[in-house]
């Protein structure tokens, strides 16, 4: 294949609600662009995309697909994401590098919750749209109900550049009122005729037409006086208004097609080249100095890795937006992370699993590369001469939680290498390893994510290994004044310990430990002051209600004894430790419980349920703000106990029919309810006596 310039590329990006098709109209677009020479299905498992093992089972996309089509002398970079909230992390990673979402809609199903979601992703990643109304061969299918689903939900205006014929299990022709032209097809491989539009469909052509003209004469001042000059404008006239429009997200040019038929794709295809912004007219990148990174050819090299995947006979593959220069076989460039420098020894432009070899790759282009040696997702190589760090892709924060462990302790390091490959992966798994909890936890964006994680564990490594309930971090503290005398005396044969300590304890203003002393007349020793202090940091890793670290402790040690040859640091040490299991108790020890700030986003219809729920978990509501990313939608701000946040994703998702979405953060400590505390306490003692 050719080496393609800037301004011979557009890189889109597919998305839309789970099965609105875009997975067969992606397989559709290659095979237009004879990147194949066969379409596969979902069904019979061969398509470009959804091409591991796990989709196939799940018969969806799990995670996102690159892949490439070649048509007018031009290259269509495609990435196809996922529909489905939980992987919504290759749609971050996809919008990065991506310069235009094409938005597919099920002509059966208009406007889903699935689009409700990526739409708001695509407002936020400010991303402009092309809307395409799939599946209208469908035997429910109704284009007219789709397109007003989409006016009444979407924040960016939907103008029809297409409608059908003839929708339904006949689907074979549609209307194009930019060219003013009807298409029919002759069978399903996209072979079409081009035919006058129908005495009895021509009033409504040239009723959308004149919408059409005035949507693109809406965008630019000098079309608008052409237009009033004129009367109309010109197709070309209308091209450069919509290019104005979509660019502002303000405009999204609605298409017709059935991806199972290839109906449309070549039409879409069409307009995406002459319409849709590419490198060059796309916004700059930006570096994490605030520096714009355009696109251009002739300047040093810089590539910014936007995935990162492992395959076992290859390891990891690496892709990769050129933002500016070139980039030739076996160039060495920068990781400007690690400051390690990386050769390119193979180039690829990728087509799902196929991999075409090339020698060089320009800006504006999208391509992979093998056994790099410590670059991964957000990572931006550059020339050496000119290193540059482009900014990073935001990824959404975790939204569940729980606790993994191996039935068998022999497992855990080959868990442990799994679970690094799946972080590599999909930047939106985190794990960690709590030492105070003893558990490793690992975090996704909903309960469908870490199945899938499950599924990959289970059958890819045979492991045996169970989630479970993740421990909530409680502290504890003190509410009181109260005073310990602790004398520590031990005698054994030769030398033996004495340590005396008197000890206030108070609350603390800090979150740790404040160690104070006020002993007067030397009564201990200015040498044992450390060892008193020691002891108390040791001795605050365990409370007394229920074993948790004790937070905002002031402690003063006002007085003691000590003995001229039997006091040492240690005695001073457990006297301390002892002082403070003796002091405690009397100082009215509470447990606290991790609070966390929610932010909810709902239908408005769906406010009072949320609020009831929230009043359920020991929420208080903080406000309530119309969503400035979604028409119709509410953000509910709550405070929530992280104890009564375990199963939140699944409950809203019930709850709203799966049109909830949202985000939570730790903020702060508080004391927990007597009711609430006594069975932390209870189920505290219980798993101590277990383990």
């Amino acid at each position: 294949m050719k080496n393609y310039s800037a301004k011979e590329i557009k890189n889109i990006v597919l998305i839309g609600a789970p099965g609105t098709g875009k997975t067969t109209l992606a397989e559709a677009m290659a095979f237009e662009g004879k990147v194949i020479d066969r379409r596969g299905s979902i069904e019979a498992n061969n398509t470009l995309s959804d091409n591991t093992d796990i989709e196939h089972e799940y018969k969806r996309s799990i995670y996102s697909t690159i892949l490439f089509t070649e048509f007018m002398d031009r290259k269509l970079n495609i990435i196809d994401c996922p529909g489905s909230d939980d992987f919504c992390g290759s749609l971050f990673s996809a919008f990065k590098v991506g310069d235009v979402g094409v938005f597919l809609f099920n002509a059966q199903n208009g406007w889903e919750v699935g689009s409700e979601i990526q739409a708001r992703y695509a407002r936020l990643l400010q991303k402009p749209v092309i809307g395409v109304v799939n599946q209208l061969d469908a035997e429910k299918a109704s284009f007219e109900a789709t397109v007003e689903s989409i006016r009444a939900s979407s924040r960016v205006k939907p103008v029809i550049v297409q409608y059908p014929v003839n929708q339904g299990p006949e689907f074979n022709a549609f209307i194009d009122v930019l060219l003013m032209k009807m298409y029919r097809f002759k069978d399903n491989d996209g072979h079409r005729e081009e035919l006058e539009i129908p005495a009895e469909e021509l009033e409504k052509a040239q009723e959308l037409n004149k919408e059409l003209v005035e949507m693109a004469a809406e965008h630019d001042e000098a079309l608008m006086e052409l237009y009033f000059d004129k009367g109309t404008l010109t197709q070309d006239d209308i091209r450069s208004g919509l290019k104005i429009g979509v660019s502002k997200r303000e405009v999204m040019p609605i298409f017709c097609t059935s991806g199972k038929r290839d109906i449309g794709t070549k039409r879409l295809m069409e307009f995406i080249i002459n319409v849709a912004p590419g490198p060059q007219k796309a916004p700059a990148f930006l570096s994490t100095e605030g520096e714009e990174i355009t696109a251009d050819e002739t300047a040093p090299a810089v590539a910014f890795v936007f995935k990162s995947q492992v395959e076992q006979h290859i390891g990891e593959i690496t892709y990769f937006r050129v933002i500016r220069g070139r980039i030739a076989e076996g160039a060495e460039l920068v990781n400007t992370r690690t400051g390690n420098k990386e050769k390119l020894s193979q180039l690829f432009a990728v087509a799902g699993k196929n991999r075409i070899k090339v020698t060089e790759l320009m800006a504006g282009d999208i391509g992979c590369t093998v056994k790099l040696k410590g670059t991964r997702t957000n990572d931006t190589l550059s020339a050496p001469s000119a290193p540059v760090t482009i900014e990073p892709i935001v990824f959404p924060e975790p939204r569940y939680r729980a606790a993994i462990k191996c039935k068998d302790q022999a497992d855990e390091e080959k868990l442990g290498k799994v679970l690094n490959d799946a972080k590599f992966e999909d930047p939106t798994i985190l794990v960690e390893y709590s030492k105070e909890l003893k558990q490793t936890i690992i975090q996704g964006q909903g309960e469908h994510h870490l199945n899938i994680l499950r599924s990959r564990i289970e059958k890819e490594n045979k492991l045996a290994y169970e989630y479970i309930a993740p421990k909530i971090p409680y502290r504890e503290t003190i509410t009181k004044v109260a005073q310990a005398d602790y004398r520590h005396k031990k005698q054994s044969g030769g030398s033996g310990q004495y340590g005396h300590v008197k000890i206030t304890f108070s609350p603390g203003e800090a979150e740790g430990l404040t160690f104070t002393q006020s002993v007067v007349g030397g009564s201990v020793p200015k040498g044992f002051y450390p060892a008193v202090e020691k002891g108390l940091l040791e001795a605050m890793q365990k409370g007394v209600l229920a074993g948790f670290p004790v937070v905002n402790l002031a402690a003063d040690l006002f007085d003691g004894s000590y003995h001229p040859v039997d006091s040492n640091e240690i005695s001073f040490k457990l006297a301390a430790k002892l002082a403070y299991k003796e002091g405690l108790p009397k100082a009215n020890p509470v447990i606290l419980e991790p609070v966390g700030t929610l932010k909810v986003r709902v239908p408005d219809g769906l406010v009072g349920d949320v609020i009831g729920d929230l009043n359920k978990r020991r929420g208080r509501v903080l406000g309530m703000n119309p969503d400035e990313h979604a028409k119709g939608r509410t953000i509910v701000e709550a405070e929530v106990p992280m104890a009564e946040m375990a199963n939140y994703t699944i409950a809203l998702r019930a709850l709203s029919q799966g049109r909830g979405v949202f985000d939570y953060e730790f903020t702060r400590y508080e004391e927990a309810p007597a009711n609430v505390a006594q069975k932390i306490i209870e189920d505290a003692k219980k798993n101590a006596v277990e383990e």
